[in-house]
């Protein structure tokens, strides 16, 4: 069985390559638009990860980090946050405080991105999925 990853993203050219990249490698994806629909099914299904950009509509990536910080039963989802803000975003604060697995700046490589969750799934907990 493929691990489930949630990708939440609102530019569709960035959730196109992430997709594609992920699903190539055996994953299971299922994209969002923004925070709140992948809360929404997070509630639902949870994922053994979430990708998903700093800045969205509805409910943005810290918005939703939080929201699944706060719950028992989400709390130890990995996440990785993708973000165009670069220097302008306090990397430091948001992991040791959200507990964020990874930050990633825009433009990245999808390779990369990859080989980060894949890493992140062989350390997840197995009470995930």
């Amino acid at each position: 069985m493929s691990h489930l990853v949630y990708v939440c993203d609102d530019d569709s050219h960035i959730v196109r390559a992430v997709s594609m990249k992920l699903k190539k490698a055996g994953l299971e994806v299922v994209c969002f638009p923004d925070g709140y629909a992948c809360w929404e099914q997070v509630q639902e299904r949870a994922p053994e990860m979430i990708i998903t950009d700093l800045q969205m509509p509805r409910m943005n990536g810290l918005e939703l980090c939080e929201k699944i910080r706060e719950f028992e039963a989400t709390r130890s989802i990995p996440l990785t946050l993708l973000t165009g803000k670069g220097f302008e975003f306090d990397h430091d604060e948001y992991m040791q405080n959200l507990k964020i697995t990874n930050v990633m700046v825009k433009p990245f490589s999808p390779k990369k991105l990859l080989t980060q969750v894949q890493e992140c799934l062989q350390t997840a907990p197995d009470t995930l999925g």
